[in-house]
């Protein structure tokens, strides 16, 4: 079994962040992980892409994920052209795909949660929350993870990713 994904969003979002979470989580469930991140000089806002892979064997691929199996969408205004088999996208309502589409409103979580910088929400943590239910990641290793990655600041991401992993919802 080998589960690559690529996530897109803008910077600031938590990209990298939620890329570096889940791999730690999948590693903490006994699987191989690896977290990428592909981006340049820019700054807050422009496109970032992060990629993770997942496997039950060692992983000895380095390079980007040309072809992902699960795509994550921070931003549904960033344009993607890929046949992945999974979508797990930030929006309020469902999106229309051919493959399974996950859908949770990560923006409103991560605002009612106080998880927002510069005016910004900071989407790391309900992402991660409703990436790990449809890949399948045990909560409580989701919460180690977290805590290991985010050290003090984790209570309310963690609490934030609980709920989105609890009310993300799939077509």
């Amino acid at each position: 079994m080998l589960i690559e994904v690529t996530i897109y969003c803008r910077g600031g979002q938590g990209g990298v962040t939620t890329a570096r979470i889940l791999a730690t989580a999948a590693m903490l469930q006994g699987y191989y992980s690896q977290a990428m991140p592909q981006f340049g000089p820019e700054r807050r806002g422009a496109r970032v892409n992060a990629y993770i892979r997942i496997s039950d064997r060692l992983i000895r691929r380095r390079s980007p994920v040309k072809k992902p199996d699960v795509l994550v969408i921070f931003d549904r205004k960033i344009e993607v052209d890929s046949e992945a088999e999974v979508l797990i996208l930030n929006s309020p309502e469902p999106f229309s795909s051919s493959g399974k589409v996950y859908y949770v409103d990560a923006t409103e979580i991560a605002e009612k949660n106080g998880l927002v910088n510069a005016g910004w929400a900071i989407l790391s943590a309900p992402m991660s929350g409703a990436v790990a239910r449809a890949l399948d990641i045990e909560l409580s290793a989701l919460k180690e993870a977290m805590y290991a990655e985010l050290g003090t600041r984790a209570e309310k991401s963690f609490n934030a990713a609980k709920e989105a992993y609890e009310v993300v919802k799939w077509t």
